[in-house]
């Protein structure tokens, strides 16, 4: 026989009767109803999770709980429903009202804010959760309460770096006001050290001064010391002048009398005589002038010998003093040096502060109110994730879509090789054609496979509205693992028969672990990433991905479903020959379905 002539007389045989077809329509729409159904539950749940009811209880007796309570209910990531007390959550998580519960504790903020303490507090928040409502219920509470932990955590960091960037602000301003006056001082440290240094320059002078008048002074003091004796010494022949000029005074008139009698009988001339005489006449005139003027002395010597005691002593003060005056004038002078000299350095600091002044301005940035917010949410949140998408599912159902789909191409397969023979006995007996019949029995489920994926392939697209990258291409490579499938559980079932069935249903269930529809197959153990690696169904799933998505490279996902194809068919055509040699009574009973 032919191969379309098996083909044709297996498809009588199983619409050959009311019951056949009946059993025929119920196991093609198999893999339909399983694959729609999963997707169409799985659709979108991220999107349905505002009708999972949590409740939230604010104790906290600040703002941020209330805050962070009013963002998530705003939010409606979740049903969120504000409950009076702790109790009252714990009760209704208890008894499935609530899937679970988050509280915001009496000393949440005042934990919060205690960071800036001696002693702070770490904040808390208490999540209550109850397996028995669901456990993937208690996973997403855990994701609900980091999101709370991210959202406190962003607004306390802002807070936090608010206040450090207005603490900044202000040591902004106040390194401004004290440059400003460190170049005041600056200036004034500079004219002061001028002023300093004229100092210095007049109080040396002072001091040579002081020292000239002190040396003066102790040689005055020095000739002092004789002046009372001599001023005595000086009015007693003063008084002794007098007294001579005084009596020689007396004598003049008796001279004069003798010395005119003498020129009565003298030769000398009359004129000379005269000229003698006046001349004598003034020298007594003269006598008696120094005779008062004598005594003048005499009086003024005396007196100067009475105050020469006083005013030597005066002297020697003054002496003293001046010597005094010397050595502090000295002193003075090294003082205003020293003084002049710590100026200048007072000056060249106060230059070098009002330049580090006004580098420290330069160092930190003027800033508004407005940029200081913008940084402080920046400080926050440091790092923003910009996704970009290589390939992107369309939703959480398109995302388990590569794998419900393979795994109903399997289960479609699987059941329909509970109505469909592996082989056709007679033409395994009569024709002994292996090859042929084996080729037959394959393309009899491969169609019927084929049919379901198309079914399968409209209720993804037309129904639930999932929008295939390449959807000409999903189609065709689905079609090719439902047949790479038919030939697989073919051979098992030409081989093994029943007990090749049953081990389709095992491998379909290792394969459920090992094909990395939801969690990626690097998670698990070695043995089962072996078998990952090595199963038709994982690489069936990647094709979809590839085509579903778009991008990728698809012929590593298509080489082994071929490879998987011809091993498979060939084992079915040794298992043919092999049928064809040696037959028994069993295999030739007709099959109860058949009617």
């Amino acid at each position: 026989m032919r191969i379309l002539t098996l083909v044709r007389s297996e498809f009588a045989r199983l619409v050959s009767s009311r019951m056949g077809l009946l059993a025929l329509v119920a196991l093609m729409i198999v893999p339909v109803v399983y694959g729609g159904l999963y997707l169409y539950g799985n659709a979108d749940p991220y999107n349905q999770l505002d009708k999972v009811p949590a409740a939230i209880v604010v104790d906290d007796t600040g703002d941020y709980g209330r805050d962070a309570a009013d963002q998530l209910v705003e939010d409606q990531r979740f049903g969120w429903v504000i409950v009076s007390s702790d109790a009252a959550a714990e009760q209704g998580v208890t008894d499935g009202t609530y899937d679970f519960s988050l509280t915001f504790p009496a000393d949440f903020s005042q934990d919060l804010d205690s960071s800036g303490d001696a002693h702070p507090t770490q904040a808390s928040l208490v999540l209550t959760t109850n397996d028995t409502n669901s456990y993937l219920s208690t996973t997403l509470a855990k994701q609900a309460a980091a999101a709370v932990q991210v959202v406190i955590t962003q607004q306390v960091g802002e807070h936090a770096a608010r206040t450090l960037l207005d603490a900044v602000d202000s040591i902004r301003t106040g390194l401004v006001d004290a440059s400003s006056g460190a170049s005041k001082l600056a200036d004034a440290t500079a004219t002061a050290a001028a002023g300093a240094q004229s100092l210095a320059s007049g109080s040396s002078t002072l001091a040579s001064g002081a020292q000239s008048l002190s040396d003066g002074l102790s040689e005055l003091d020095t000739k002092a010391a004789a002046l009372p004796g001599s001023a005595t010494t000086l009015a007693g022949g003063a008084a002794s002048v007098a007294q001579g000029a005084a009596q020689a005074a007396a004598l003049s008139p008796s001279i004069r009398s003798q010395l005119a009698a003498a020129f009565a009988g003298s030769t000398v001339p009359p004129t000379d005589q005269a000229t003698i005489l006046g001349e004598l006449d003034a020298l007594s005139g003269g006598l008696a002038s120094v005779s008062g003027g004598a005594a003048q002395v005499s009086a003024g010597a005396s007196a100067l010998s009475a105050t020469a005691p006083t005013l030597a002593g005066a002297i020697h003060s003054a002496a003293s003093g001046a010597s005094t005056l010397a050595d502090g004038a000295a002193t003075a002078s090294t003082g205003a040096t020293d003084l002049s000299a710590g100026l200048t350095r007072l000056s060249s600091g106060a230059t070098e502060l009002d330049d580090s002044l006004a580098d420290g301005v330069d160092k930190v940035p003027a800033t508004t109110d407005v940029s200081r917010g913008t940084t402080a949410a920046a400080i926050a949140t440091p790092v923003a994730v910009d996704q970009h998408a290589i390939t992107e599912a369309q939703n959480y159902g398109a995302g388990l879509a590569p794998f419900f789909i393979s795994l109903a191409a399997w289960i479609g397969i699987y059941a329909l090789f509970l109505l469909v023979r592996p082989l056709s006995r007679r033409a395994l007996t009569a024709v002994r054609r292996p090859f042929s019949t084996a080729l037959a029995g394959w393309i009899t489920p491969a169609a019927l496979g084929a049919v379901q994926m198309v079914a399968l392939f409209a209720i993804v697209t037309g129904v639930l509205g999932l929008q295939p990258a390449n959807a000409g291409g999903m189609l065709a490579f689905m079609i090719l693992v439902s047949a790479t499938f038919a030939a697989i559980v073919l051979a098992l079932n030409v081989w093994l028969g029943s007990i090749g069935q049953f081990l389709g249903l095992l491998l379909m269930i290792v394969q459920l672990v090992t094909a990395g529809g939801t969690f990626p197959w690097q998670t698990l153990p070695a043995p089962l990433a072996f078998l990952h690696q090595a199963l038709p169904m994982s690489h069936a799933v990647e094709g979809v991905r590839q085509l579903m998505y778009g991008g990728g490279d698809l012929w590593p996902a298509i080489l082994p479903l071929l490879v998987w194809l011809a091993v498979a068919l060939a084992i079915t055509v040794l298992g043919a020959r092999k049928q064809g040699r040696f037959r028994t009574l069993r295999e030739l009973r007709p099959s109860p379905l058949a009617g």
